[in-house]
C-alpha cells in the first residue's frame, strides 16, 4: 500500500516530517477511528472502560496508550505495541515524553498527543519519519483518541501507529537520515 505523503509547506525538523491531515490512507489506522467512535455511545468521548482488549485486537503490536499528565503538559507512555517498539529499536513505557529522547522533535511528538486531549477528538497524523532502526526514511500512518476516566475529563489517549515497511526518499531527497 502507499500512502499519499502531505505537501509539506513549512521546515522539518531532524527527525521527521509530519502533518496532521482530516483523513487517512491507511485502513487500519481509519478502522480503528471507527471502533473508537463506535465505542462514544451517547457522548461525545468514550470512556477507557468502554474499549475491551478484546476489541483492540486487530490492531494488537500498533496500539499506544498515553496518560495525560498535568492536563497535557506531559504524557506517560502506558503501552506501546510491540511493532511499535520493534521499528523504533526502544521501548519508552513507563515514560513521560519529556524524559524520552527524540532528537529535536519533542514539541511535535508532545502535539501529538496534546491535539486530542485539546480537540476532543480523533486525529490523524500521515508522513514521512526517519526513526527506524537502520535510520532509513519510512512512511507513517497514525490516529489519536481522547478518553475519559469514569465518564469525566480526558484522562488518556489510545491510537494506532503504523510504519510502511521499505525505505523512501525522504524530504531532504535521501533514503536515509544522518545525524551530523
Amino acid at each position: 500500500m502507499t500512502l499519499k505523503l502531505p505537501v509539506l509547506t513549512e521546515s522539518f525538523d531532524n527527525a521527521r516530517v509530519h502533518d496532521v491531515v482530516e483523513r487517512c490512507d491507511h485502513p487500519m489506522v481509519e478502522a480503528f477511528a471507527d471502533h473508537w467512535r463506535d465505542r462514544c455511545g451517547g457522548s461525545s468521548i468514550p470512556d477507557r472502560a468502554d474499549l475491551q482488549i478484546e476489541g483492540l485486537a486487530p490492531w494488537f503490536g500498533h496500539v499506544i496508550i498515553m496518560d495525560v499528565v498535568d492536563g497535557g503538559a506531559d504524557f506517560r507512555y502506558r503501552l506501546i505495541g510491540t511493532r511499535i517498539t520493534e521499528f523504533l529499536g526502544r521501548d519508552y513505557t513507563g515514560h513521560t515524553v519529556t524524559e524520552s529522547n527524540y532528537s529535536g522533535a519533542q514539541e511535535k511528538v508532545l502535539d501529538t498527543f496534546r491535539r486530542p486531549v485539546t480537540e476532543g477528538g480523533p486525529v490523524f497524523r500521515q508522513g514521512c519519519v526517519a526513526w527506524s532502526r537502520d535510520r532509513s526514511w519510512r512512511t507513517y500512518a497514525s490516529v489519536h483518541c481522547p478518553l475519559t476516566a469514569g465518564k469525566s475529563e480526558i484522562a488518556m489517549t489510545i491510537g494506532v501507529l503504523y510504519f510502511g515497511l521499505d525505505p523512501v526518499t525522504g524530504p531532504d531527497g535521501s533514503r536515509r537520515f544522518y545525524l551530523g
